[in-house]
């Protein structure tokens, strides 16, 4: 077991001579005036406590993580009424996926707003070490909230594992209510122009969704990427287990949900523990940890983004884990019933199930999940499920936790596909491997290529008819080395159009977990270092067969050579700053996307 950071009166003996408090900002700010627990208190920090940082999303732009600072407040009024011990609430730039989304597309997605979503990971992530190191902290507590809040957290964890460290989920936002009376919510919101456009809907019922369907703060409520990743960080045994599934705000959308309070409580105490028995968050993950996260993961249904993020984390904690590793698992069977693959949301799972402790005594009790890995809270997780109920199963229509003998689908969705199966007469697409998104009636799909290098072309297509049952869009030059944005409004348009099982996508770039069709995505090598996805022309024959992890273009050896031969990059400029840096640094999605070289 590793020791923690030397103590703060170990940093202060060596720092003589100076006024200490002054020597650390928050920390005079402590001597003067604190405001815990709905009251002003002035004492000083001892010394002989450890340094302890509470870092959340801030901005007040941030839908998604817009109660964290009431979160982190009443973590740090636990550890000073129960330990003495004075802590720093540091709000870290977080960017919430929907709203950049929404700005993209006056102009190339690549290159505005949805352009900084991937990398702002790095940022969230790096932005919580740097303070941590510069103050000095010996232990931290992560709340996250959207999308790479989640992904950007549990990576900063790995990089502190020699500290104490806890995560707590800021939680699931609740569905919003129409005014006729129906229940909506982010699915609802982002398949509105395609039902617009097909004629499902009016435009009175279009801005009635838009403006109601997300009524307070919380992450997206379906299994996208904030609510994937957030079972997969309690699966791992680093964050507060159950706030995976606990709503974020009371049914009033106007007060943070009374457990969700209880929930940072109980990381203050987990992390007040963690120091007390001298015990990192390195001392708790293993390959255990992840090997149950790729179970989950398949089982939950989760977001293809996290098989991005799952290795770049586990490369943090030292641990071999990746795309290999993740489809080793892919036989497990669906076993949510969430959207976007089922029919409920994360509130559902929380109200009418018991939340995720439910399900992870079932697949525990199935043999699926290692029940002696470590947890934050001292106990294996066998311990922490011990006094859960398993699952009662009554009708597989309504059940939010589906039976292995009526799983919501036989095997996972996710099939990562990799190796270069090329013939004399067709070409690998992604010969360095991808990631399918398979509808369960849909597993296999052949058909005529329609080409686009920007996603806004593609949506206009799209909209307006041009793209015919059985087509397979290719959206190409979208990978991590020009931002590689989520698209999103081109699958959610197809979905509200009621085509997604009709017309598959195949894509270098990635998609939102909100996502649903028949959908290929991380295609590697990537278009823009000429990899085979940028040699495909319109009307090429296109299989993808999810049974025999297939991608495949019907074009002969021959021509490929003499279409990459004839190849020239595109013309893109990229704004200044992080995507700038990022893109000459930046590794494959398969390798995480991490902004170093491998080893």
């Amino acid at each position: 077991m590793s020791t923690p950071k030397k103590k703060r009166s170990d940093f202060f003996n060596e720092m003589r001579g100076c006024t200490l408090t002054m020597k650390h900002g928050w920390m005079r700010q402590a001597v003067k005036t604190e405001f815990r627990g709905g009251r002003e208190q002035a004492y000083v920090p001892n010394p002989e406590h450890p340094i302890v940082m509470i870092f959340h999303g801030g901005g007040e732009t941030n839908l998604c993580n817009l109660h964290h600072r009431t979160l982190a407040e009443a973590m740090a009024s636990r550890l000073y009424e129960t330990k003495g011990w004075v802590s720093a609430i540091e709000p870290v730039a977080a960017v919430t996926d929907a709203i950049s989304m929404g700005h993209s597309y006056e102009s190339d997605p690549r290159i505005g707003a949805m352009g900084l979503s991937l990398f702002s990971r790095e940022i969230f992530a790096s932005s919580i070490v740097q303070q941590a190191e510069i103050n000095h902290a010996d232990a931290v507590i992560i709340i996250t909230g959207c999308d790479k809040t989640v992904a950007g957290g549990m990576l900063a964890a790995s990089w502190l594992k020699d500290l104490p460290v806890v995560l707590v989920h800021g939680g699931t936002i609740r569905t919003g209510c129409s005014l006729a009376g129906k229940s909506i919510q982010i699915e609802t919101a982002t398949e509105a122009a395609g039902a617009l456009a097909k004629g499902k809907i009016d435009k009175d019922e279009h801005d009635d969704i838009i403006l109601n369907a997300l009524p307070s703060p919380g992450g997206c409520g379906v299994m996208a990427t904030s609510n994937t990743l957030a079972v997969l960080a309690s699966t791992l045994g680093m964050s507060v287990f159950s706030s995976a599934s606990t709503p974020a705000m009371d049914p009033n959308h106007e007060d943070v949900f009374g457990p969700k309070i209880d929930e940072a409580r109980e990381a203050a105490d987990s992390l007040a523990a963690m120091w007390e028995r001298g015990q990192s968050i390195g001392d708790i993950v293993d390959e255990r940890s992840f090997a149950n996260a790729a179970t989950m993961l398949h089982a939950i249904g989760g977001s293809t983004n996290a098989v991005i993020h799952l290795p770049a984390v586990a490369e943090g904690f030292g641990i071999p884990f990746g795309l290999d590793e993740i489809r080793a698992k892919s036989d497990t069977p669906v076993l949510l019933n969430l959207l976007p693959a089922g029919k409920f949301v994360m509130v559902d799972l929380y109200e009418k199930a018991g939340g995720l402790a439910p399900l992870a005594r079932y697949m525990v009790d199935l043999g699926l999940l290692d029940d002696g890995i470590l947890t934050i809270n001292g106990k294996s997780l066998g311990e922490v499920l011990s006094e859960t109920s398993p699952p009662v199963f009554q009708n597989p229509d309504t059940d939010v936790i589906r039976s292995v003998d009526s799983p919501l689908k036989a095997k996972s969705s996710l099939v990562i596909v990799k190796g270069d199966q090329s013939t004399s007469e067709t070409a690998s697409i992604a010969p360095s491997g991808c990631v399918f998104k398979v509808n369960a009636n849909q597993r296999v799909f052949e058909g005529p290529a329609r080409v686009f290098d920007i996603e806004n072309d593609a949506v206009k297509e799209a909209l307006s008819g041009g793209i015919k049952e059985g087509d397979v869009i290719v959206l190409r030059y979208q990978g991590v080395s020009v931002g590689c944005p989520e698209l999103l409004r081109l699958t959610a348009a197809l979905t509200g159009m009621g085509n997604d099982s009709r017309i598959a996508v195949v894509t270098d770039g990635r998609l939102s977990g909100v996502s649903r069709g028949t959908l290929v995505v991380h295609a590697e090598p990537e278009a823009w270092k000429c990899g085979p996805i940028a040699l495909i022309e319109e009307g090429d024959v296109i299989r993808l067969d999810g049974d025999t992890e297939e991608l495949f273009v019907r074009v002969s050896a021959e021509e490929m050579v003499r279409r990459k031969q004839a190849w020239k990059r595109p013309q893109i400029e990229l704004p200044r700053g992080t995507m700038r840096i990022a893109s000459q640094i930046v590794r494959p999605l398969e390798e995480g996307a991490l902004w170093w070289p491998r080893g």
